[in-house]
């Protein structure tokens, strides 16, 4: 673990793009609730570009963007524990359903990565790009952990994570509608699984409970990440 001087540190580096950041969230998500709540108008749809475009307009590169989000970048740390709230109310459903969360989690989150590698290396991906994807598919803190370890580009890693948030919140409502999973205590666990915070924020639209087993999804596909990723890649690379 980290001391607490380095997250001082990380804090201590803010500046004045945390507006610009916060900025870009409320008009996304005023954006995003005039529209009714359209995932294709998701408020980080909405708001990375124009954030993007007026780093792009000033010429401030992605790095220091990302330091002079210290303190934004520190509390998602703290953001992803705190989920464990809504999680401890449904806790008394949870006995009977072990197995079957267990095993979804186990399942698929070594199939989310294994996609990812196995599509980066049909593509005869550099290295580095294959180190930088591979955790894809877990919350950005975690991501982020576990890029740093296996030597990946963590400003790709961020972006990645993104995308994939987005394109799971776009696709899962028709994945459920095809399979006819109605039952949200699923749908919530796959969107945690698959799509990680995003995907947790649109389960909390549909339900306390939905948002709950997402949570649970998505924090135990982060742990179980940052268990067998590690020694596959050193494997594989």
């Amino acid at each position: 673990m980290a001391p607490l001087s380095a997250y001082w540190q990380q804090i201590s580096l803010s500046s004045w793009v945390i507006g610009l950041s916060i900025v870009g969230f409320v008009v996304g998500r005023a954006v995003y609730q005039r529209s009714g709540g359209s995932p294709f108008l998701h408020p980080l749809l909405v708001g990375t570009p124009l954030v993007a475009g007026i780093l792009y307009l000033v010429s401030i590169d992605f790095d220091t963007y990302y330091l002079g989000n210290g303190a934004l970048n520190w509390l998602l740390g703290p953001t992803t524990v705190a989920l464990a709230v809504p999680l401890a109310k449904q806790m008394r459903q949870l006995p009977p359903l072990l197995l079957t969360v267990a095993t979804t989690v186990l399942i698929g989150g070594f199939f989310a990565t294994g996609c990812a590698l196995a599509m980066a290396l049909m593509f005869d991906a550099d290295q580095l790009i294959v180190l930088s994807l591979a955790a894809k598919s877990v919350t950005t803190p975690i991501a982020v952990g576990i890029t740093e370890q296996l030597g990946g580009l963590v400003t790709l890693i961020i972006m990645v994570v993104l995308l994939t948030g987005i394109a799971g919140i776009l696709t899962a409502q028709t994945i459920f509608n095809y399979t006819k999973i109605t039952d949200e205590r699923w749908q919530g666990l796959i969107l945690g699984i698959s799509a990680h915070a995003i995907g947790t924020a649109r389960a909390f639209e549909k339900s306390p409970r939905c948002g709950a087993f997402s949570t649970l999804g998505m924090g135990l596909n982060g742990i179980w990440t940052s268990i067998f990723l590690p020694p596959l890649m050193a494997f594989l690379l």
